[in-house]
Order: C-alpha cells, then sequence, then structure tokens
C-alpha cells in the first residue's frame, strides 16, 4: 500500500474513536456497558487498535531489519506506549466512574492518599510514559527512514501526506494540553525535531523524498504550532472542560 494511504488511515484511527465516542454518547443517556462508560470501551478498543498499527506499521516499513541495538530500543517504546495506554484506561476510568456513574467527587469521597494515586497515574505518569513513547517512535521511524534511499512521491501523495499530518498534529497538539503535561511534550517535540531536521540537512536528505519523515515534520509541526496557539488564547485550561463550560455541561 501507498504509503500517503498508511499515513491517512493512521490519522483515521487515532482521531476518528474519540470524536464519535465523544459527540455519540458523552451527552446523551446511552452511556453504559455493564460497569463501563461506552466512552472507556472505545477507548480501549479503538485507540489500543490504533497504536498496535502505528507499532506494526513502524516496525515493518522502518526497523524490521535493524540492528539488534534498535530493534531492543524500538521493543522498549512499544512496550511502554502500550504499558502507559492501559495504566490511564484504568486510572481514568476509575475516576470518571465516580464523576459520571456515581455523580460524586473522588477528591471528597476517596482516602486523600487513594485519590492522590489515581489523580497522579491518570492525568500524569500514564500520560508522561504514553507520549514518551510515542513521540519517540515517531522520531526513530523518521531518522532510520533518511538512512534509506529516496522515494519519488508524486503531488497526490505528498498533499495527502500533508494533510494526514496536519490533522493529526493538530489533534495531538490538544491532546497534549489535555494530558496536563504540555510544557513537557512541547519540549521533547522540539528537540526530536530539532533531531530530524539536523540528520537530514547532515545526509543532505530531503524530506519531500521520504514519506514517514515528511508525515512525521509535518506532524511535529502542527503539534507545536495547535498547542501553542491555544495556550495563548485559553491558557491551560482542559480543551474538555472549555467545550463543556460552552455547552452548559460540567
Amino acid at each position: 500500500m501507498r504509503d500517503s494511504y498508511w499515513a491517512l488511515i493512521i490519522t483515521l484511527l487515532v482521531i476518528a474513536p474519540r470524536i464519535i465516542s465523544e459527540s455519540l454518547f458523552r451527552f446523551t443517556s446511552i452511556r453504559m456497558i455493564w460497569v463501563f462508560r461506552i466512552i472507556d470501551v472505545f477507548d480501549i478498543v479503538l485507540q489500543t487498535l490504533s497504536l498496535l498499527v502505528i507499532v506494526l506499521y513502524i516496525y515493518s516499513r522502518h526497523i524490521h531489519g535493524q540492528n539488534q541495538g534498535i530493534s531492543m530500543v524500538y521493543l522498549f517504546l512499544a512496550t511502554m506506549l502500550m504499558g502507559g495506554h492501559m495504566m490511564h484506561f484504568a486510572a481514568n476510568a476509575i475516576d470518571m466512574h465516580f464523576r459520571e456513574v456515581l455523580n460524586v467527587d473522588p477528591e471528597t469521597t476517596l482516602p486523600t492518599s487513594a485519590y492522590t494515586l489515581i489523580h497522579f497515574i491518570d492525568e500524569y505518569l500514564s500520560h508522561i510514559i504514553m507520549f514518551t513513547a510515542l513521540i519517540l517512535i515517531f522520531c526513530l521511524g523518521a531518522i532510520i527512514e533518511l538512512q534509506k534511499s529516496p522515494k519519488m512521491l508524486d503531488m497526490q501523495d505528498k498533499v495527502l501526506i500533508m494533510i494526514s499530518g496536519f490533522i493529526l498534529g493538530s489533534g495531538f497538539g490538544i491532546s497534549a494540553v489535555e494530558a496536563s503535561i504540555p510544557i513537557y511534550i512541547l519540549i521533547l517535540v522540539a528537540i526530536c525535531l530539532i533531531a530530524i531536521l539536523w540528520y537530514a540537512k547532515a545526509n543532505n536528505r530531503s524530506f519531500f523524498d521520504h514519506p514517514f519523515c515528511l508525515y512525521v515534520t509535518i506532524i511535529y509541526i502542527m503539534l507545536l504550532l495547535s498547542a501553542i496557539a491555544y495556550i495563548a488564547v485559553f491558557g491551560f485550561q482542559s480543551p474538555r472542560e472549555l467545550i463543556g463550560s460552552y455547552l452548559g455541561r460540567p
């Protein structure tokens, strides 16, 4: 399959499930499957699938056949990504069960140490693990692709890759603010972007001849721009809380 199609598929797999679940189920009475919110079911099934597709795609296209050291680093990052995702799912599901199912505030209902643990895992530790692993996985794949022979991309492929990167990067930028660690994410992305730019220049490579590198570069740029723009306009207020305030929902 063409690299541009893969870029579009990855973008849709990451963005679509969250948009569908939030728009269909957050503000309706159809919210639960047993003790799970439907949004949580979408998260653990479809978001896990999207992350798995990203990991397997980058491995099959860029990591497979590399030396053992690179493969071990990639395996470690992939394990971090999936582990952080599961950690976030569990902590967030518990926190939101109190808030949206039992209609009580876990901060006042739970013992202080228990709430602090859940909140720390949900808002900080899991996000740090997930975003660190995902950003580094993209960076590693992009740099390794720059070591390969250039590919001739037609204009349709370039446009599709850039649009896909624009959408996913913008979404990641908003997610970075929602994740409560935007400054850390912005610094890490900036470092990775500089590393890719430096490697491309040092080896006389063009992004437009390396589709995945072009995709990652656009993602990083749009993540930085969208997160900075959001913070400049709305501060560090959670996008979810901001949308809820406009809709008159808690």
